[in-house]
Order: C-alpha cells, then sequence, then structure tokens
C-alpha cells in the first residue's frame, strides 16, 4: 500500500493525528511514535506501523500484548 492511499485511508477513517505522525516522521521531527488505537482491519494496522518503521521511526503501537507480538513480525 502506497503513503498516499494509507493516508487517504487514515483521513477517511478521520484518524488526522495518525496522518500528522505520518507528516512529522517522513519531515524527521520524531523519531518514536506512540500510536493510539489505529482504525481498520489487522493488515491496515501492519501497513501503517511498517511505513511509520521504514522512515526509521520507533513505533509502539497501543495494542494489546497479541497483536504486538504479531506486528513486531512485520517490522
Amino acid at each position: 500500500m502506497s503513503r498516499d492511499e494509507i493516508v487517504s485511508r487514515l483521513y477517511a477513517f478521520g484518524a488526522i493525528s495518525l496522518v500528522h505522525a505520518i507528516q512529522d516522521a517522513e519531515a524527521g521531527r520524531i523519531r518514536h511514535v506512540s500510536l493510539p488505537h489505529i482504525p481498520g482491519d489487522p493488515a491496515f494496522v501492519r501497513e501503517v506501523v511498517g511505513f511509520l518503521r521504514c522512515m526509521g521511526a520507533e513505533v509502539d503501537p497501543a495494542v494489546g500484548a497479541g497483536d504486538l507480538r504479531r506486528l513486531r513480525r512485520v517490522g
């Protein structure tokens, strides 16, 4: 999924703070991102987390322990 697809989907969900986190990570203003609940299915959540990690951000997703183990396998 491309950056624009991720951002468009986040806008559709009303997750503006996540869009700002992506923009800040892209600009190098932040290196550590503590994410709130990411709306969407688990595949989309992995896309968002993976995208942020590809930009060099350390991601601290606010998910349950089982979900966190699954997300770490992707990154």
